[in-house]
């Protein structure tokens, strides 16, 4: 039989660093008694935490009249136990690195039981993978909360102050500075078809990997090859479907095209875009979340497949699809963004239970020569350059603070949206 992954000589490490200085307890090592695969170990563990709890000292003999009281000395080996694990440790402070490989261990123990529990699942003929890939994903997000609210007030002011707060940027500094950096918060980005959101969306996962953050993108709705050429005008700054229709292109584009495309290959843009299945993204975002994925974009709502699922509406089943959604936010806990069309009232279409599950509703409508109306009054068309469009982006839900609403000026010709005013403001 073979055993567990586990180091003797790392949970031994740790006990007898706080055998040598009670104070690294108090440190951040971020150890649970179940992270200890000797049992010894998990009980002098708890023990510790308990002592410390109630602010007894933690010398090798008042720990050992602790043990005796509660009947436990003998089975962590007596006495000889604690001297052993105290003169194994030549240094204290190595206790963070002996808690890291305690840590690295007890997830890999964790993973062999999920994927041992998968297998038996699959032997009845069951499937098991999306069970599997949340599962796994659930115990290598550190979810340990112990910590008081106090605690979290103290650590949000810190990370304020070095700003350290949300995943993401936007995709100009206007909205940076207006709506702040995205955090873990699931959100519905909705337009009319040429409105501009698969744009919006490019140009924003283009910014985010220029600040060297991965923002993979499930396009489901277009290919990559359709999205090659909207990349390229973006990034080239350039038509670069007039080169197609035109049939021919200039030196001058040619090398502005190939610029574009050497700086899409440095970008290293993480697309897929087969078609997927509800469960398909979960697994697919679960795995790109492990590779360090700050934020993932799914295009669009209305293709997601139900892979077989017998649902009685559209209505049930992407209201289905937006639950396990937020059921990911809550296990990931980085932004998810999924784009979406709208219905005739300006609302998420086929969904009526996004309002309740959604962190965040962005709508995307173009300003047409009669003006729109919103909530701050009647927005009337403005000159724009050639063709480009004005277009109103509404948030019409943001639940990590204000909703506001902006105006862009949308260039077709290379796929570029530029922040105009802030229409709540005038």
């Amino acid at each position: 039989m073979r055993v567990p992954p586990y180091s003797r000589e790392a949970e031994i490490g740790v006990i007898g660093s706080i055998l040598l200085d009670h104070t690294r307890l108090d440190r951040d090592l971020n150890l649970q008694p179940d992270d200890f695969y000797d049992q010894k170990n998990k009980i002098l563990w708890q023990v510790f935490n308990q002592m410390r709890a109630e602010g007894k000292n933690l010398d090798v003999i008042s720990i050992k009249e602790e043990l005796q009281t509660n009947d436990l000395l003998s089975q962590i080996g007596g006495e000889d136990y604690l001297l052993n694990c105290q003169d194994s440790t030549i240094v204290a402070s190595s206790s963070g690195h002996y808690a890291s490989i305690v840590r690295e261990k007890s997830q890999l123990r964790k993973e062999i039981g999920i994927i041992s529990d998968g297998l038996e699942t699959a032997y009845k003929g069951e499937s098991c993978v999306s069970d599997v890939m949340s599962n796994l994903a659930a115990i290598s997000i550190d979810e340990q909360d112990d910590k008081t609210l106090y605690e979290h007030a103290k650590k949000y002011i810190k990370d304020c102050k070095e700003g350290n707060v949300g995943h993401f940027n936007w995709f100009c500094p206007e909205w940076d500075m207006k709506l702040g950096r995205m955090g873990s918060e699931l959100a519905i980005w909705h337009a009319s078809r040429s409105t501009g959101k698969t744009a919006l969306m490019l140009q924003t996962i283009v910014q985010a990997h220029i600040k060297q953050q991965r923002v993979p993108l499930a396009s489901i709705e277009m290919l990559r090859k359709e999205l090659a050429p909207r990349l390229l005008a973006h990034i080239g700054n350039m038509n670069t479907f007039w080169m197609r229709s035109r049939g021919h292109i200039t030196r001058d584009e040619e090398e502005r095209a190939n610029k574009a495309a050497e700086d899409l290959r440095v970008l290293d843009l993480c697309v897929r875009d087969k078609g997927m299945t509800i469960d398909d993204i979960r697994s697919w975002a679960i795995i790109e979340h492990r590779k360090g994925a700050d934020a993932i974009f799914i295009d669009n709502l209305l293709s997601i497949s139900d892979g077989g699922k017998q649902y009685q509406s559209k209505t049930i089943m992407y209201d289905d699809f937006i639950r396990k959604f937020r059921d990911l936010r809550d296990i990931l806990k980085i932004p998810i963004i999924i784009l979406a069309h709208p219905n005739q009232d300006g609302n998420v279409a086929w969904s009526k239970d996004v309002e309740n599950f959604a962190d965040q509703i962005l709508f995307l409508q173009e300003v047409t020569p009669d003006g729109v109306n919103t909530r701050c009054g009647r927005i009337e068309r403005m000159d724009t350059h050639g063709e480009n469009k004005h277009i109103i982006a509404n948030f019409q839900k943001n639940r990590q603070g204000i909703s506001p609403i902006a105006s862009l000026e949308f260039s077709g010709r290379t796929q570029t949206f530029e922040h105009i005013c802030w229409e709540d403001e005038n």
